[in-house]
């Protein structure tokens, strides 16, 4: 498989991304009033402004970032910038009124497009049955082995026996901002102290303030009960942060995210220490948070030193998006507990006042090493958050649900609700200017490193439920619009990996398939609009990149409700290097197809057994679409729905084959290719098979003929 699964949409390249490597190259100009920069300057670049005190802690008495603070308080500048993102600074505005722009798909509407699918779904015959179920059977075992990887990945954290309320720390129910109250409270708390019971409401007002994240260290349980709930507002720096820690249980959360996002990426800088600190670029709380407060963080409570005699190094960096999360969750983290999470805006918010992120998750340096500009990012070094698990999480108002790295890990019972993308407050500029912020999706897993051991892996999804309630328009309106990607649910690269039972209604689509050894995917439902994205990209499934082996997906509704469907539900993939595609009992569903030629995929590689049928409901027409190794067989059949006596047409093509016989309601052979009117006579179902043959391989497509 690749070695790599890079940020990947057909897009910009040299915009903000959240799983692109940026190379930080630096042209210094250092003086006593003057640093020039470029891309990603690092912040301690400049040895006479610019050094972290490593010292610090962001639970101690002295602030994270003191240092660099004192510099801004004197001069009134930063000693550098942050600008990771490669986004050009622009300006813009953003009007203040609510977004009532575009299609809101409602559950009401997608199950009325989804309530034909049971004909189509069953419409199979007896002959392409027998070969889908020896596929079934495979998928079956591959089946209950996830299913017992899925019970060990579960993380399970130590709950402290006593509690204490977080009313002892802050002042409840008021408006104004109680970070310092908490910061004690969780510190207090680590290191299964005790149980910190949140009762009442707090407010955490941080805005651009990169300094006033919490960080939940080891051994630490938070649970909301009765009237608990934080109101944060946090700006592209994170509110909650998990970095290097374990044992961590984050119980019946209640989070009301309160802010609206940029339309610019050019913030104009960031604040430290209760002062703005005006720098060039884009995303900048992000940059200055990562050097400014995680690195220090990292090497005051990690004991991670970081050495620049070799060059610059500081915390992994990621992009400038992942910092914008409500939780950060980083480096040899693991078993973390979050249960019955509930993160969403304003029930009256629009969608330029949604969550940028909800939850990152990144590699980072381990504890207790030394590491340089020139230490690789290996599994000797670096880690990704492991033994994770997310369950009976509920999203509402989010752009990005999850991005980033994890391994062990389970998602499972976690439904989102109202989605977007990034626009301003009449519902324009979507994505930003110059569609800067990446395309939103639930779930993003990538991976940022190089090394397979640092990669996705062993991650299972459970019972998700994707409401797709969509506020705005798609970013990309095709023809000589630029392409940059579209908000999707599912964007995976996993090996060793399972989805079952997901339920989207995104209008954007279902799934973009990245690199992966050892994915299955089953017992979905996705509901899509081809038209809502303008045609531009198959809705379905996509397979963007290179490097796919023992890729599955089985039991699987796929419908477009639009009226007229003129663009194909999936992907191509078509690197011959691919290895073992197993599609089982995948149907399709159309009210009209009225595309070029048949809307089928190309899978190419080795060891392929694709079973796909296509219904076309008003068009009364069903289409068997069956490919096994080298052997194609197409078969179809309109009309599919009759009155007993009348006539359907059967048409039948393949590739491959040297020859191709009929089963079932016909019989004998009937070439490779052809046509023919077929008389059903009497009243029920009768089922029209093909078997095409080459070499001992056959391909058995067919379509089932209702007469009544």
């Amino acid at each position: 498989m690749s070695s790599s699964l890079m940020f990947n949409d057909g897009l910009r390249q040299s915009h903000a991304t959240l799983g692109e490597a940026v190379s930080h190259r630096v042209r210094r100009a250092c003086s006593s009033s003057v640093l020039s920069v470029v891309l990603a300057l690092p912040l301690a670049a400049c040895s006479s402004t610019g050094s972290s005190d490593a010292s610090s802690s962001q639970v101690s008495s002295t602030p994270v970032g003191a240092t660099t603070a004192a510099t801004v308080a004197t001069t009134g500048t930063a000693s550098g910038t942050v600008d990771r993102s490669g986004a050009a600074s622009t300006t813009g505005t953003s009007d203040a009124s609510k977004s009532t722009v575009g299609t809101v798909v409602t559950p009401a509407m997608a199950a009325s497009a989804t309530a034909s699918v049971t004909v189509a779904a069953t419409a199979a015959t007896t002959t392409a049955a027998a070969t889908t179920a020896a596929v079934t059977a495979a998928a079956a075992a591959t089946a209950a082995t996830a299913a017992a990887a899925t019970a060990a990945v579960k993380a399970t954290t130590p709950v402290a026996a006593n509690t204490k309320s977080i009313s002892g720390w802050v002042t409840c129910g008021g408006t104004t901002d109680q970070w310092a109250g908490v910061t004690k409270a969780f510190a207090a708390a680590k290191n299964n102290a005790f149980t910190l019971v949140v009762d009442c409401p707090v407010h955490l007002s941080s805005g651009l303030a990169i300094d006033k994240g919490i960080f939940i260290d080891n051994g630490t349980t938070v649970e909301f009960s009765g009237t608990g709930k934080f109101f944060v507002d946090n700006m592209f720096h994170p509110a909650f942060v998990i970095a290097n820690s374990n044992n961590i249980s984050l119980l019946n959360w209640n989070v009301e995210w309160d802010s609206s996002v940029p339309i610019d990426p050019n913030f104009g800088g960031y604040e430290l220490n209760g002062k703005f600190v005006a720098t060039p670029g884009s995303t900048q709380p992000a940059g200055a948070f990562n050097d400014l407060v995680l690195t220090p963080w990292l090497a005051s409570n990690r004991s991670i030193t970081f050495n620049e005699t070799q060059g610059w190094v500081k915390s992994i960096w990621i992009g400038g998006i992942n910092p914008a999360a409500v939780f950060f969750i980083t480096g040899d983290t693991s078993n973390v507990v979050f249960s019955g999470l509930k993160l969403y805006v304003p029930a009256g918010a629009g969608g330029y006042e949604f969550i940028p992120m909800a939850i990152s998750s990144s590699p980072n340096w381990k504890n207790n090493q030394t590491v340089t500009g020139k230490t690789p990012m290996t599994a000797q070094y670096a880690a990704v958050p492991h033994q994770l698990t997310f369950s009976g999480l509920d999203l509402d108002g989010v752009l990005m649900g999850w991005q980033g790295s994890v391994q062990d890990t389970m998602f499972e019972n976690i439904t989102s609700h109202r989605y977007g993308d990034l626009q301003d407050a009449n519902g324009g500029n979507v994505g930003g200017i110059g569609k800067w912020f990446p395309p939103p999706h639930l779930f993003y897993l990538n991976t940022h490193a190089t090394d397979p051991a640092l990669f996705n892996n062993n991650v299972h999804f459970s019972n998700i439920v994707d409401e797709g309630i969509r506020v705005g328009t798609a970013r990309d309106k095709g023809g000589s619009d630029s392409v940059s990607g579209y908000a999707l649910s599912l964007k995976l690269g996993c090996n060793d990996c399972t989805v079952d039972t997901y339920t989207s209604m995104r209008p954007d689509g279902f799934m973009d398939v990245l690199p992966s050894d050892g994915l299955t995917v089953s017992n979905v439902k996705a509901t899509f609009d081809s038209t809502f994205i303008n045609n531009v990209y198959p809705a379905a499934i996509r397979f963007p990149q290179r490097g796919y082996s023992h890729i599955t997906f089985e039991n699987i509704v796929f419908t477009d409700s639009t009226p007229i469907t003129t663009r194909g539900p999936m992907g191509n993939a078509t690197d011959p290097a691919n290895d073992t595609f197993v599609f089982s009992n995948v149907s399709v569903v159309f009210h009209s197809w009225a595309g070029s030629g048949l809307p089928l995929p190309t899978i190419l590689g080795s060891n392929n057994t694709i079973s796909l049928t296509f219904s076309m409901l008003a068009q009364n027409t069903l289409v068997s679409f069956l490919l096994k190794g080298p052997v194609t067989s197409i078969m179809e059949a309109s009309p599919i729905a009759i009155r007993a006596g009348a006539s359907t047409t059967l048409t039948w093509s393949s590739k491959a084959a040297t020859s191709c016989s009929a089963t079932g309601a016909w019989s004998g052979s009937v070439g490779t290719s052809g046509s023919k009117v077929m008389k059903v006579a009497a009243a029920g179902s009768d089922a029209f098979g093909l078997n095409c043959l080459n070499a001992g391989t056959t391909a058995s497509a067919g379509v089932n003929v209702t007469a009544q």
